[in-house]
């Protein structure tokens, strides 16, 4: 779920660089409106004519501008237009003394009133507006924190993009918790949408950061009781599909599928292969969480994803390609120092590491995976998508800090 960028350091502003100055959009629509004015004037004049014809399109200056700029300058268009009125009553059809001219002036000068207050109404709503959506996405944020760039000896990219303009987060969620025996993942996918998905979603966040990190709780008996904390908030027709993962120190990597995709295990010049086999029920369903184990090598990247990615399609109703897409990602684990070799020498003095190399390579290789399912929907999902791409690190890398 921004404001202007902050410059670069030691940029340069536009205007001293000899760029020419930004303008302001409230300006330009002042100009516009004045603008309008003056030539209905204009056109009155020229037409010579005693009737006034001009006058009801002028209030369309105070009105347009309440739709766009604040009050103040709405009242600056409002006046513009009522001494129009006045001017081409007294210099015009001369009635501007009679009863006529006073009537035209002060239906002219009621019509600006309104389309100032307009705007003042206008630019209160909006305000309130910004002040709920900050607390939502300071809410949202709170319930869908992003990931750590390092949890172990794991390097970590996350996405979460919502199919909805005007969430920051849905029913798709992910988490990762450090624990005395390794890292342990979750991702899962609340079916609905709105308000309950994201009070689901909630919950099911909440249970396994209280239950993952415990002493002695096994993967299984993690999504127990998970299922445990949201079967009483769920309907009869509602569920959540997870996968929760659990990487040890030694690189043994256990998977519980509940009902949800698998996730992939990416190395360079292999195909993606599928970390579990068998998915039982959805949380909600009555789980019967099943244990398989796969290692996860140094080097190697997982990825864990949510339905968002395996439907998205495009106009044609053509599936988005995850193999080919997840194939890329493998491609681009760490086989290398290849990536973050070059800055090894560079130390603290350099500002870079060989663990940032391989974070910058995540983060790069997860947003082109996300840009190429954008362009693959035409720039809209229909639903929310939740991705979450980790490397094990080599250990000479995992022990630089």
């Amino acid at each position: 779920m921004g404001g202007d960028a902050a410059p670069a350091p030691g940029a340069a502003p536009r205007a001293a660089a000899g760029g020419p100055p930004r303008v302001r959009p409230a300006v330009v629509v002042v100009s516009a409106c004045l603008a309008w004015v003056l030539l209905l004037c204009l056109g009155q004049v020229v037409a010579g004519s005693e009737r006034l014809v001009v006058v009801p399109w002028l209030a369309l200056g105070p009105l347009a501008a309440s739709l766009v700029v604040g009050r103040s300058a709405t009242a600056v268009v409002a006046s513009a237009s009522v001494l129009a009125v006045a001017a081409l009553s007294g210099w015009g059809s001369g009635d501007l003394g009679t009863g006529t001219g006073e009537v035209r002036v002060a239906g002219s000068a009621a019509l600006a009133t309104f389309a100032v207050v307009g705007a003042h109404v206008r630019e209160r709503r909006e305000e309130r507006i910004r002040s709920v959506t900050r607390v939502a996405a300071v809410a949202q944020t709170a319930i869908q924190h992003p990931v750590p760039a390092r949890v172990g000896d794991l390097a970590l990219a996350s996405r979460y993009v919502s199919a909805s303009a005007d969430a920051l987060v849905g029913g798709d969620l992910f988490d990762v918790v450090s624990t005395s025996d390794g890292v342990r993942l979750v991702v899962g996918d609340v079916r609905g949408k709105g308000l309950p998905a994201v009070h689901t979603a909630a919950a099911v966040l909440s249970a396994f950061r209280h239950t993952a990190p415990l002493p002695g709780t096994g993967l299984a008996e993690v999504a127990r009781r998970v299922e445990a904390a949201v079967a009483p908030r769920l309907g009869a027709e509602d569920f959540v599909t997870a996968a929760l993962c659990a990487l040890h120190p030694d690189g043994r990597l256990e998977v519980v599928l509940c009902g949800h995709p698998s996730p992939l295990l990416l190395a360079p010049g292999r195909d993606p292969l599928p970390a579990g086999r068998h998915p039982g029920p959805p949380l909600g369903l009555g789980v019967e969480p099943r244990v398989e184990s796969t290692v996860l090598l140094p080097g190697q990247r997982l990825l864990l994803f949510t339905d968002g990615l395996l439907e998205a399609r495009d106009r044609e109703g053509r599936f988005f390609d995850l193999d080919a897409g997840a194939r890329a990602l493998g491609a681009g684990a760490h086989g290398g120092a290849g990536r973050a070799g070059g800055t090894q020498q560079d130390g603290p003095r350099g500002g870079a590491t060989p663990e940032s190399g391989v974070q910058e390579a995540l983060d790069a290789d997860l947003e082109r995976l996300l840009a190429d399912v954008r362009r693959h929907v035409g720039g809209v999902l229909d639903d929310d998508l939740a991705v979450l791409l980790l490397e094990r690190l080599p250990t000479a890398l995992a022990h630089t800090a």
